[in-house]
């Protein structure tokens, strides 16, 4: 899980859409936050490209930064993370996801949120 967790990042720092879909099983559904997205699941390779595509449209430039990946069972992890612009840290974040049984990542949610206000709301186990 940390390996995934941190090709998924790196991928998405270089808006590397091919670098995704190796890490995504075909049916991925994908949330991104607010900041990276418009409010729309992205469903499957194609989903995964549109979104980039969206981001570049958008002109947003931010990238993130791991800070710790928690497992939470075989298949569930969380990418506690930071949002950086221009180098700088400006708000955290986190992505919640779950693995097929191939090992590629088949449901993902992004948040603009501290892992406390996470834990608080169930959304990662404390």
């Amino acid at each position: 899980m940390e390996t995934i967790a941190h090709a998924f990042i790196d991928a998405f720092n270089r808006r590397d859409a091919e670098g995704l879909v190796a890490l995504a099983h075909p049916d991925i559904e994908w949330r991104p936050s607010r900041l990276a997205g418009v409010g729309e699941v992205y469903h499957g390779h194609d989903g995964l490209r549109r979104w980039l595509e969206d981001l570049r449209v958008s002109r947003v430039q931010h990238q993130a930064r791991v800070r710790e990946v928690r497992a939470f069972d075989e298949s569930r992890f969380a990418v506690i993370s930071e949002v950086l612009v221009e180098g700088e840290p400006v708000t955290p974040s986190a992505m919640v996801a779950r693995l097929s049984d191939a090992g590629t990542i088949i449901d993902a949610r992004a948040y603009l949120s501290d892992e406390q206000l996470l834990e608080h709301l169930g959304l990662v186990p404390g």
